[in-house]
């Protein structure tokens, strides 16, 4: 059950609720965590959302508490699911935990704002340059380097953003993150519309009423391009696994989940790709691994790399988080933000089994062949890394000065 208490505030010409307190209790952590990231989504009435001790703070535009009171009941009731309550044992198991020593404990985003490093250009989107540029092409380089050593015959691809809605469709990216999806459209293509639009701009939003429907989205992961490719491919068994290394921009809708360089809703993104037998996609995200075991041990990182599962919309959020947890399917490494008393997910390897190829009819023989992948987040990588080193890299340890500001 929730406890909703309200109080109001009036503020400007807009009533605000100031706090609407949703109280939790009968979810484990890992329901707690998806729940407070699904309220950003569920009414365009809340303005904010913050997670506090035992309770989620929510500010909602006045004489919408009850329709945001309702919304938040079904949510739970999504969530808290009699199937989950059954499968009680599905929880985060911690795999590694690392204790490296923090360098540093002071915040330092609003000192990257201040000294160039970082320029905000709308929420959740930023323009990188000095200390942050530099660590964030290492990161991109180092990557590029140990795939090329490691993955033999890797494929390179740098892929573009936008991508065809009715392939995203096809990978089921609609049915299981509706919340993250960003659509790409222009305006009709209409004198008028074009004439009124060169004039007015957007001063007047009915603008936006003569928009096309968008037949393309804003790719949200790096390596959705590579199961069309292969689409209806009859792979010889001597030429797996297939290995690929794909790079490029990425969005999602995070709402008021973005946070800092954490969570943004414009990020970097590599990962490698690949498609053979279970053995095969088994041993080479085991190897892609080995580069986190590399960072921690020369950085002395802080963190843990635990099971997890993906931030599934919450109506197919019990069954396909079962289905992931229980065949450990995601693993991510999480590095300590110490002056944000919070963790970062900064990589994860992905094990989809045949969800993509037996959609795009990827087969070996007879059988279709299986796929996973490792992801790295860039910038998330990039922060964390500062956020524990700190922005002085006198202080640092020669070892972590050498491996990213003298190669």
């Amino acid at each position: 059950m929730f406890e909703v208490q309200l109080i109001q505030k009036k503020l400007g010409e807009i009533k605000i609720m100031e706090r609407l307190n949703v109280i939790y209790e009968g979810l484990n952590e890992d329901d707690i965590n998806i729940f407070c990231d699904m309220l950003s989504y569920i009414s365009p009435k809340i303005f904010s959302v913050n997670k506090e001790k035992n309770q989620v703070v929510l500010e909602v535009e006045d004489g919408y508490q009850d329709e945001v009171r309702n919304n938040v009941n079904d949510l739970r009731a999504m969530i808290n699911s009699n199937e989950m309550k059954s499968n009680s044992r599905v929880k985060t198991k911690i795999l590694k935990n690392f204790t490296g020593t923090i360098l540093n404990q002071e915040p330092i985003f609003d000192e990257l704002k201040d000294n160039g490093s970082i320029i905000e250009i709308s929420k959740g989107a930023f323009i990188y340059s000095g200390i942050f540029l530099k660590v964030f092409k290492y990161f991109c380089r180092k990557i590029d380097e140990y795939g090329k050593k490691n993955f033999r015959d890797m494929m390179e691809y740098e892929v573009p953003v936008l991508f065809p809605t009715e392939i995203y469709e096809k990978g089921k990216y609609f049915e299981n993150f509706p919340h993250h999806i960003m659509f790409q459209t222009t305006l009709s293509n209409d004198l008028k519309v074009l004439e009124e639009f060169s004039k007015n701009g957007t001063k007047d939003g009915k603008i936006f009423e003569k928009m096309k429907v968008p037949d393309l989205v804003l790719r949200h992961a790096a390596c959705v391009p590579i199961y069309p490719i292969l689409e209806n491919k009859k792979i010889e068994g001597n030429q797996l696994p297939l290995k690929y290394m794909v790079s490029g921009k990425c969005f999602r809708n995070e709402g008021n989940n973005v946070f800092e360089l954490a969570r943004l809703n414009e990020f970097y993104m590599k990962e490698y790709v690949f498609v053979g037998t279970q053995e095969q996609v088994t041993e080479n995200l085991g190897k892609g691994r080995k580069l986190w075991k590399y960072w921690i041990d020369l950085f002395g990182w802080k963190g843990t790399i635990e099971t997890a599962s993906d931030s599934f919309f919450a109506s197919n959020y019990t069954k396909l988080k079962i289905f992931q947890m229980l065949g450990d399917s995601k693993q991510e490494l999480r590095l300590e933000l110490p002056a944000s008393d919070m963790a970062s997910a900064v990589s994860s390897t992905n094990v989809h089994r045949t969800h993509f190829t037996k959609e795009h009819n990827i087969r070996y023989g007879e059988a279709y062949c299986l796929s996973g992948c490792i992801a790295f987040g860039i910038d998330r990588l990039t922060y964390a890394l500062l956020c524990q080193k700190g922005l002085d890299i006198s202080k640092w340890d020669q070892e972590s000065r050498a491996e990213i500001f003298d190669k």
